[in-house]
């Protein structure tokens, strides 16, 4: 074995070992993004979580997001408020959710659970008068899903918002 055919040897063993090591890299980031969707959806969760047990922990509370999703207008200036901060909150939470989906970091059975719930309360009588007059708040993009998509859509015929009326078709 000659001086060229080391050299030549050396260069298959280096291309070899790049290629393991790209393939090693490969691995790593696919089990990073993995960890990292992880980390969306229980982030999403927990928000969700958060808000209900806000709404579970407080019965007044409860009765005012109730009474704010069946007839927005009719709330006291204190009972608005209220509802005001919470569903603030809720869809806050929406939205982180959705830019979530849309970024790929949340699986879409997942999202489609949430989405189908944000659909129920911007569909409300008093969702959609909240929409109407706080939806500018909201970035372009996640406006125009829930204004041209979830607001437009027929709600399942057992929608029950905070599970207290019923803005579906009755089932049959």
């Amino acid at each position: 074995m000659n001086l060229n055919d080391l050299a030549n040897l050396g260069q298959i063993i280096g291309a070899v070992a790049v290629v393991v090591s790209l393939i090693y890299v490969a691995l790593q980031i696919r089990q990073n993004t993995n960890a990292v969707r992880s980390a969306a959806a229980q982030v999403v969760h927990e928000h969700f979580a958060s808000w209900y047990h806000l709404l579970a922990s407080d019965e007044s509370l409860s009765q005012v997001a109730i009474d704010g999703l069946k007839d927005y207008r009719s709330l006291s200036g204190k009972d608005k408020a209220r509802f005001v901060a919470a569903f603030m909150a809720f869809l806050a939470y929406s939205q982180n959710a959705f830019l979530k989906w849309r970024e790929k970091m949340l699986e879409p059975p997942l999202w489609m659970g949430w989405e189908l719930l944000i659909m129920n309360l911007v569909s409300s009588p008093g969702g959609k008068e909240f929409w109407k007059e706080r939806g500018y708040l909201f970035g372009e993009e996640f406006r125009r899903h829930v204004e041209d998509d979830l607001m437009k859509r027929t709600p399942h015929p057992d929608a029950k918002p905070l599970g207290a009326f019923p803005i579906g078709q009755p089932a049959k």
